[in-house]
């Protein structure tokens, strides 16, 4: 598979680069696989080197989508909150905008990350966060099924 650089853009100003493999490039979409290299904690999930990240990023959606599964071959769903997705075939980039919902393997509901949220944002920031939140937690499901659909597309799920 092709080399692709996943470059998440911070409200900090930092910068987090990845390789990753380029799964799928399509107008408007681009899916990425990253193997994990070091142990992460993620709210309530532990993620451990070798557990495989699936990464789905629509130009046009206030989130990007992050499906880990793990060793125990569980899936775990991870949004966040996003804006200024650019796709090209050797680059994904995209603004991390904070807050994150998680859906664990039981289905559980996590809103993560709200405190970190600086009051100072400007207002229309602010509001589009909160808008993509709630977008997440009332549309999710239909998200994971779409998100699902297009993992078995590309020979990734069963």
């Amino acid at each position: 598979m092709p080399l692709c650089i996943e470059k998440k853009l911070t409200l900090s100003g930092a910068v987090n680069s990845f390789e990753c493999e380029l799964l799928r490039l399509d107008i408007g979409l681009g899916v990425l696989k990253y193997v994990i290299d070091r142990e992460y904690t993620v709210g309530p999930i532990i993620l451990r080197p070798r557990d495989i990240t699936y990464a789905l990023y629509w130009i046009d959606r206030p989130y990007t989508l992050y499906i880990w599964r793990l060793k125990e071959r569980q899936l775990i769903y991870y949004f966040n909150v996003a804006d200024s997705v650019s796709l090209r075939a050797d680059e994904i980039v995209w603004r991390d905008l904070s807050l994150d919902v998680l859906v664990d393997a039981d289905r559980m509901v996590h809103v993560l990350d709200e405190d970190e949220l600086s009051p100072g944002l400007p207002s229309v920031l602010l509001a589009y966060i909160q808008s993509a939140k709630a977008h997440i937690l009332n549309r999710y499901q239909d998200i994971i099924l779409e998100a699902n659909a297009i993992l078995r597309a590309q020979g990734i799920l069963e």
